[in-house]
């Protein structure tokens, strides 16, 4: 009878230790996947921000100098003969999933770029295509900036007309 009950015992203990084993493995497994998520999260508003700054400049580079003051006119411009499409869609900050983005406006009121209003940290800090030092230094996300350059000499939103 001893000999059954050490063996169960040690039935037990080896069934813990593999749950055990188990249970650290799922949890890292899961660590991994956050981080890989993550990761697509960041390059995903990397992109997306990029474009709209990029559309941002291409508007202001066609034609008058004007800033754009809604995404509408980044997906349609209007302003010439024939239309242009400076952005290809809408597109929702990929750490909300909301349309709405943080408006970033010279002290003028022009509407030179875009950040994220997601919560976060980045784990991101180098190879950045624009402004690496501003983005590298980041301690939220709100704080990556995709933005052009203001131009005091560019004509304000109400004398665009639009």
């Amino acid at each position: 009878m001893r000999s059954i009950k050490g063996q169960g015992g040690f039935t037990y203990l080896l069934l813990l230790i593999a749950l055990s084993t188990l249970a650290l493995s799922l949890l890292k497994s899961r660590d991994e996947v956050q981080m890989r998520y993550q990761a697509q999260q960041e390059a995903e508003l990397l992109f997306r921000g990029d474009q709209i700054r990029a559309a941002i400049l291409a508007y202001r580079g066609n034609g008058d100098g004007c800033f754009p003051v809604r995404f509408e006119q980044l997906l349609i411009d209007k302003r010439g003969r024939k239309p242009l499409y400076h952005l290809r869609q809408h597109y929702a900050d990929p750490l909300t999933g909301s349309k709405n983005w943080g408006m970033i406006l010279d002290p003028q009121g022009r509407w030179i770029g875009v950040r994220s209003l997601g919560k976060g940290t980045p784990r991101k800090k180098i190879g950045f295509r624009h402004d690496p030092k501003q983005f590298a230094k980041a301690k939220t996300y709100y704080d990556w900036k995709f933005q052009v350059e203001s131009d005091p000499q560019a004509p304000l939103p109400s004398a665009c007309g639009r």
